[in-house]
């Protein structure tokens, strides 16, 4: 009897081992489960990451040659006179959408082009000038107006500080006693060289219808500069401006605007932009007249194309030259220096006067 119940005991025993055997081993296999589960989902987002990426490269790709067949098209226009067409709808056969590579699918689906900019985007240095056309237009209708104002802003140079407290007063470069100045603003001075254009190309005239203004950003007393006849400021009689910039360490931008009226109000012009002390960046024309925003035209084109790789989108928008202006890369002056430059001003015979106030070596 002892036997009996003994045995029944020893069954009971290893029947729960077996249990919790059984248990652990569903447990382990859970938890494999979910590990082998969890890195699929890793290993299938990183292919598919990289399928994007590869994905997008091609549609960008696509964007770009988009970009390149619409100004290939502009390029013939021009050649052959006639205007740049404007493109505003996906639709339009001016400039067709293509599609590059069927397999996979690779096209660019959409193709805008906008012939009047509402602003010009130039990029001007201390070592080369950047021309550009400024022929104000309605946005609407494309027809010539006359400007009443010109406003150029451009930002901070690179890796300087754009407190403009930096910066000195209206008219003064390096004060004395030492104080801020050139050297310690972080804004480039302008130069703007502003030509009307009036037909006439000889010397006379191009000299007679062209003057200089100064931007200077300043740390205070900025002000719009009125260049017209209500000012007795013309292109005839004053041929150096001096405008004061206002500059904001939030916008990292210096403005000035240059007031327009009677004979200076004009609906071409020619604008020689050059960087002075820093380099320029970003500079950007604008133009307005009373208080209506105008565009620009023969100066630059918008294109903007749209890239498609399966069902992966790239949209590429590029500001286009459509003038030569400047190419050439006349230079800045007769001779250039990194070192200061003395001059003597006085000289008889064959040598200089020994009176020399300056002491130039």
């Amino acid at each position: 009897m002892m036997m009996t119940k003994q045995s029944k005991s020893n069954d009971r025993s290893n029947d729960e081992r077996g249990l919790v055997s059984f248990m652990i081993t569903i447990v382990m296999m859970v938890v494999i489960s979910l590990i082998v589960i969890g890195f699929t989902q890793v290993a299938n987002r990183n292919r598919r990451q990289a399928l994007d990426r590869q994905l997008s490269t091609q549609a960008f790709y696509a964007a770009e040659s988009g970009i390149n067949a619409a100004v290939t098209a502009i390029r013939a226009d021009q050649a052959a006179g006639q205007p740049i067409a404007r493109q505003t709808t996906c639709t339009g056969s001016d400039y067709p959408a293509t599609t590059l590579n069927a397999s996979p699918l690779v096209r660019y689906t959409c193709v805008l082009v906008n012939p009047t900019v509402p602003d010009l985007h130039i990029s001007p240095t201390t070592q080369s000038s950047s021309v550009v056309p400024v022929n104000p237009v309605d946005g609407s209708t494309g027809a010539p107006v006359r400007p009443t104002e010109l406003t150029f802003s451009w930002a901070v140079s690179a890796g300087q500080d754009p407190n403009p407290s930096l910066c000195s007063t209206p008219g003064v470069f390096r004060p004395t006693p030492p104080g801020p100045g050139t050297e310690s603003c972080g804004y480039s001075l302008l130069r703007v060289d502003l030509l009307k254009q009036v037909g006439d190309t000889s010397s006379g005239a191009l000299a007679g219808n062209t003057s200089t203004f100064y931007l200077q950003p300043v740390s205070s007393g900025a002000s719009d500069y009125t260049f017209g006849d209500s000012a007795g400021r013309t292109f005839a009689s004053t041929k150096a401006n001096r405008v004061a910039a206002s500059c904001s360490a939030s916008t990292r931008r210096c403005t000035a605007t240059i007031l327009l009226d009677g004979s200076t109000s004009h609906q071409r012009y020619v604008a020689r932009v050059t960087g002075l002390y820093r380099e320029p960046r970003d500079v950007i024309i604008d133009a307005r007249r009373n208080t209506t925003n105008l565009s620009f035209s023969d100066a630059q084109v918008v294109v903007d194309v749209t890239g498609k790789a399966q069902d992966v989108l790239r949209r590429v928008r590029a500001t286009v030259p459509l003038h030569t202006m400047g190419s050439e890369n006349i230079p800045l002056g007769g001779a250039t220096t990194s070192a200061t430059v003395c001059k003597r001003f006085t000289a008889s015979g064959v040598q200089y006067d020994l009176d020399d106030p300056i002491h130039c070596p």
